[in-house]
């Protein structure tokens, strides 16, 4: 049922009417323009004013002008109709499949990093498209991607679905930040032993369980625990963090250049946690903006 909100006791005739006659000032010469006989036209403007309980025209003998209400809904309607077209238009080019909307989700680091090469393929190359964007954590992302509320997801790791279809992107390989008068800093790349005794910066576990297992089993293969973790979102948050002394943050390194001052990135040696980027969506997802998204992750491991 149509909410009273689009309920109108008038119609876009009357309305393209009453824009005709306010455009010329001219009853008659208003109904030559619209074809229609000038009674028809008058009992338009009669039916507009009662629906709308206000008078539009000030009627003299031989002229008319615009009442207050008349000059509001005169500059109005321009814009009113000009989206109609839009909408129309859309809708057939939808309908003739010439028109694409997408709607993307991002995590913040593959915005960062990869994706805006991607968006840039996929408006070169579909003629018609507009997008809608999302930044979440992945794990909601994932959700959203299921519930179709999202088309396609770019996230950190690459989970296993059976409603899924996983395009791996390259990994990204995890580095640290330092604070800039940290003893490591004698070091321009750091092993896995480097990081005990220290307190470690790192994303809530819940964003990216996988993720942040893998950095707490590097650090257990090399024969400890992080003797404190401070988890904390958003990326630029843990960087401040490092800047105070806190403590040092893991972060891809693609995205070092997030490096404030007070801070200092180093990489960490190989083998280490990985970002396993991801392009999710659902398996019955066939189009061809979905193609471009496959050839650009395909340049991007090249």
């Amino acid at each position: 049922m149509m909410p009273n909100l689009y309920q109108f006791n008038f119609d876009l005739r009357q309305l393209r009417t009453f824009l005709t006659i306010a455009q010329t000032l001219n009853f008659r010469q208003a109904a030559e323009i619209l074809h229609i006989a000038q009674p028809a036209l008058s009992r338009q403007i009669a039916q507009l004013e009662q629906a709308l309980d206000c008078q539009l025209f000030n009627r003299q003998k031989r002229q008319i002008s615009l009442t207050d209400a008349g000059q509001h809904l005169f500059e109005s309607l321009p814009s009113l109709f000009e989206q109609l077209n839009i909408i129309t238009n859309r809708t057939q080019a939808i309908a003739n499949g010439q028109f694409i909307n997408i709607k993307l989700g991002f995590s913040s680091a593959a915005m960062s990093s990869f994706l805006p090469s991607i968006i840039k393929q996929l408006h070169q190359q579909l003629e018609q498209c507009e997008f809608e964007f999302k930044e979440a954590t992945s794990d909601e992302l994932i959700q959203a991607v299921l519930d179709k509320q999202l088309d396609a997801a770019f996230i950190l790791h690459r989970p296993e679905h059976p409603l899924l279809n996983t395009l791996a992107i390259k990994a990204d390989r995890t580095g640290i930040i330092l604070p800039d008068n940290h003893p490591l800093l004698a070091k321009t790349i750091l092993e896995a032993g480097d990081l005990k005794g220290q307190t470690l910066i790192v994303f809530p576990r819940h964003t990216n369980p996988s993720m942040y297992d893998d950095i707490i089993n590097y650090c257990q293969q090399a024969g400890f625990h992080p003797q404190h973790i401070i988890e904390t979102a958003p990326r630029s948050t843990a960087i401040g963090l490092v800047a105070a002394g806190q403590g040092i943050a893991t972060i891809a390194e693609s995205l070092k250049h997030n490096c404030v001052n007070g801070t200092v990135y180093r990489p960490l040696a190989m083998p280490c946690p990985m970002i396993n980027y991801s392009c999710i969506t659902r398996v019955e997802v066939s189009a061809p903006w979905l193609a471009v998204i496959q050839q650009a992750i395909n340049k991007l491991a090249n």
